[in-house]
């Protein structure tokens, strides 16, 4: 899918005769003037000087016209940096001034000005914080506060992921809810094909009111991106995993298990992002042991990174201990901040 938003991108003439600004027009026959960013996951970030930096969906977009160097990461792995790209009647181009063209096929890019890190070059920073603050006073006196956050750091070769979330609720001062975890995972990425990757994770998790005082999982697993663009992002991983549970009241316990993730994100519905995570672990010494945590969500992004997400979160537990709910459900409406 990319190769053929890129197609689209460069099966244009590129010429810097009476032309002073890159150009866009679209299918509809209108016609827009700025500076294209870049291109990549099915949309070209183009630069207007009316509106600042807009994204627009490839499938769209009729044609381009460029007058300024771009820097090109191939298919087979080859880029060219701040090359002019012609078109002739031999086809597109790369070139600067006194070297031979090097003649290439549209489908055979797979980016224009891609980011440093999809380069070779460092890290890419990225990540959000979320929290929810509710607080009713009168008949019913409440308090609820959660917080979460996700940062990862991603290079061409590998990958870092730090995870956390904080609940605490109290009702008539009485508190009944208390839980956290911290998650932090390695992904290393194939030399061959950067879908596919393995690594390694480490979580700790405390739920006061599920008599667990720690829960510490260890292991391995193998993964794969499956589609990586805007429209639909969606990774697997299967693994295996150590888990050593600590209890107030109950036995203690440890298990040898296995684990999966899926993880999927969405712009199909305009203007927000749907959002579904389901991670879960088998208990290999049990028949019901088996946890899994389930969150399904709508996020609204606001300005300057900030946005608005609701929540439905599902965690459950085969093997809780005696008088404690199998199944947990949260409800929430979430404000935070994204970069």
């Amino acid at each position: 899918m990319r190769r053929d938003c890129i197609a689209l991108v460069l099966t244009v003439a590129f010429t810097s005769v009476g032309v002073q600004a890159d150009e866009l027009t679209m299918k509809n026959g209108s016609r827009l003037v700025g500076e294209v960013v870049t291109s990549e996951s099915g949309h070209i970030v183009f630069k207007t000087p009316f509106a600042g930096e807009i994204k627009i969906a490839t499938e769209n977009v009729l044609e381009v016209r460029t007058v300024k160097a771009v820097t090109l990461k191939m298919a087979d792995g080859t880029i060219y940096k701040d090359k002019l790209i012609v078109s002739t009647e031999h086809g597109i181009a790369v070139r600067n001034e006194g070297e031979t063209p090097i003649y290439f096929k549209a489908e055979d890019v797979a980016l224009v000005n891609p980011e440093p890190w999809r380069l070779g070059e460092g890290y890419k920073w990225f990540g959000q914080v979320n929290a929810a603050l509710s607080m009713e006073r009168g008949n019913t006196d409440s308090d609820e506060y959660d917080l979460d956050f996700t940062s990862s750091w991603r290079s061409l070769d590998d990958r870092y992921i730090l995870k956390g979330m904080y609940e605490r609720d109290a009702s008539s001062g009485v508190r009944d809810k208390n839980q956290w975890r911290i998650r932090g995972k390695y992904d290393r990425f194939s030399d061959q094909d950067t879908n596919n990757y393995f690594g390694g994770q480490l979580v700790f998790y405390q739920d006061e009111f599920a008599d667990l005082k720690l829960r510490t999982t260890v292991g391995p697993y193998v993964g794969r991106n499956f589609y990586e663009s805007s429209r639909l992002s969606l990774s697997g991983e299967v693994g295996a995993v150590y888990v050593d549970e600590n209890f107030d009241i109950a036995e203690d316990s440890d298990f040898l298990g296995g684990n999966w993730e899926v993880s999927m994100t969405s712009d199909i519905i305009p203007k927000t992002e749907l959002y579904a995570t389901q991670i879960g672990i088998i208990n290999f010494d049990q028949i019901n042991g088996v946890l899994v945590d389930t969150v399904i969500g709508l996020r609204f992004p606001l300005i300057a990174g900030l946005q608005t997400a609701f929540e439905i979160k599902l965690e459950y537990d085969g093997g809780a201990v005696d008088e404690v709910d199998e199944l947990d459900q949260t409800y929430n409406l979430k404000f935070g901040y994204t970069w």
